[in-house]
């Protein structure tokens, strides 16, 4: 009887091993195929969050640095008209008396009054001087531009970069009207 009893649990037990490999022989490619619909749903979820966020960052980018190269572009603009400005309005009595040319003594203020009217306050003048070279002089403005960026200030606290600006021009005595 015991032998009976113990066949019987073995060829139970076979029979219940068969039937679960048949059900996992059966279940085996359907749940491959939906651990991969699964997987693959959250890798593109996942390249989806990536991107956005690469693109928020290259409009950043490009907003910062274009903000950048406008207010490079003004400034640049504004003191080339200053420098003219400067040019235009030489001390006269220097002039005709020695033959020497120097500068107002308020070529300062009008230098950054004019670039203010043209650039705001995005742009100090800091020098207006004269360089004296062996062919003929130049008048000199120095200034500093100050642009703002705000994606950049915001995410990694660079508000705002500062640049160098300098313009050129040449003194030029008797000229009043414009296209002289």
């Amino acid at each position: 009887m015991d032998a009976d009893i113990q066949t019987h649990r073995r060829s139970e037990t076979r029979f219940l091993r068969a039937v679960r490999s048949a059900e996992i022989g059966f279940l085996a490619p359907h749940l491959k195929q939906f651990r991969r619909e699964a997987e693959s749903g959250f890798t593109v979820t996942i390249q989806a969050i990536y991107y956005t966020v690469l693109l928020f960052i290259f409009f950043a980018l490009i907003f910062d640095f274009g903000n950048a190269g406008f207010v490079f572009t003004v400034a640049s603009n504004a003191t080339r008209l200053a420098a003219q400005d400067a040019a235009k309005n030489i001390d006269e009595e220097a002039f005709i008396n020695d033959q020497e040319i120097r500068l107002q003594s308020d070529a300062l203020t009008r230098a950054q009054e004019m670039v203010t009217g043209l650039a705001g306050d995005r742009v100090t003048v800091t020098n207006v001087t004269i360089s004296r070279l062996e062919q003929r002089d130049v008048i000199v403005v120095q200034a500093i531009a100050l642009a703002n960026m705000p994606v950049l200030g915001n995410m990694f606290g660079l508000s705002s970069v500062s640049f160098p600006v300098e313009a050129f021009a040449e003194p030029a005595y008797g000229i009043s009207e414009e296209g002289q």
